[in-house]
This record gives C-alpha cells, structure tokens and sequence, in this order.
C-alpha cells in the first residue's frame, strides 16, 4: 500500500509540473493582447522556490537531529488528498479566471476584476492553492529545517508576486479593485 501512494504521489507532482506548463501555453495563445506585462515576479517565483527545493537536501543532510519521519501509509495518503485538494482548488481559480489567467502579472485589453468562484472569498486563490500544496508537500522532506526552507522560499515568492500583481491591478483597475480588495483577504479567508 506505501508503495501505491508514494507512487500517486510521485505521478501527482509530475502532473502537477506538466499541467502548469500546459496551462501556460494554453493560456498564452487564448489570452487577449497584455497592455501591460511583469515578468520578474514569475522569474523571482521559479529561482525561490526551485532554490528552496534543492537547498532541501543538503539541509537535511546538514540538520539531522531535525528529521523526522513520514514513511507511515496513513501520512502519504493525507499529504496525497491535501495535494489533489490544493491543486484542484487552484485549478477552480484558473478556469474561473479564464482567458484573464496568465503566468506572467499582466493587464490584457478590456481587463476587468473576477468576483465568481473561489474569487467570493479570497483575492489569489490560484495561490493559495500553490501555498497549501507546497507546504503539503515539503512535509515529505522529513526534515523541519528542509520544510521551513520550502515553506520560506514559497512564501517569499507569492508574498512579492501579490504585492507587484496587486499594485498593477489597482493602477489598471482603480475603484472597482481597490473595492474588490477591501471586502476580500489574499490568500486565506478572514486572516491575510
């Protein structure tokens, strides 16, 4: 049984991996013309939480006396729903999104503010759904000092990424986004 989870598992992250770079694609030949386009936020996002990912390793090696372990079934197979929940919930925030959804922070022509779907309760849930599935799954390092880094280099990422997409949102966008901001939190519901 440890062997079937911790293989859905394996074949969840490199799904995970090729949906995005799908979605990209996609979503880069289905999207309207950028007014306005930011890529450093995407490249920032991809060198932290790759650097996190690979610092990982050493740190486990280098921190023993902080490992732990996860080889019980019962602990993959709820890191492997938690992963299928946090994915699904972004993938729910990108189709509500639909041809607004990029991987770059953009202002496309006739730009306007999404309040459906996940978007009732938070402003980036795509990224929520990112944070939950990471934090999920840097608890598969077996290790606190490797996790905390994973943990670190993600919120680092999505905490620039917000900053610079809500500030092109709220010049493109004025009022109705600024209004949008006020009643809704970033990231979870009634906290942040």
């Amino acid at each position: 049984m440890y062997h079937a989870v911790n293989t859905a598992l394996i074949i969840t992250i490199w799904l995970w991996a090729a949906a995005e770079a799908l979605l990209q694609i996609r979503q880069r030949v289905r999207s309207e013309r950028t007014e306005r386009t930011e890529w450093i936020s995407l490249l920032l996002f991809a060198v932290l939480i790759g650097g996190g990912v690979v610092l990982a390793a050493p740190i486990r090696h280098a921190l023993p006396s902080m490992s732990y372990s996860t080889h019980a079934v019962g602990v993959h197979t709820a890191v492997l729903l938690v992963a299928w929940a946090a994915l699904g919930f972004r993938l729910w925030a990108i189709v509500t999104l639909g041809r607004f959804f990029r991987g770059t922070v953009h202002i496309q022509q006739g730009h306007q503010v999404v309040t459906a779907g996940p978007y009732r309760w938070v402003r980036h849930p795509a990224y929520t759904g990112i944070l939950i599935a990471g934090l999920d799954l840097a608890l598969l390092t077996d290790n606190a000092a490797s996790a905390l880094v994973i943990v670190a280099c993600c919120l680092l990422a999505l905490g620039y990424r917000i900053r610079v997409e809500e500030r092109m949102l709220l010049d493109a966008l004025g009022e109705e986004y600024g209004a949008y901001a006020a009643r809704t939190r970033r990231l979870v519901p009634g906290v942040w």
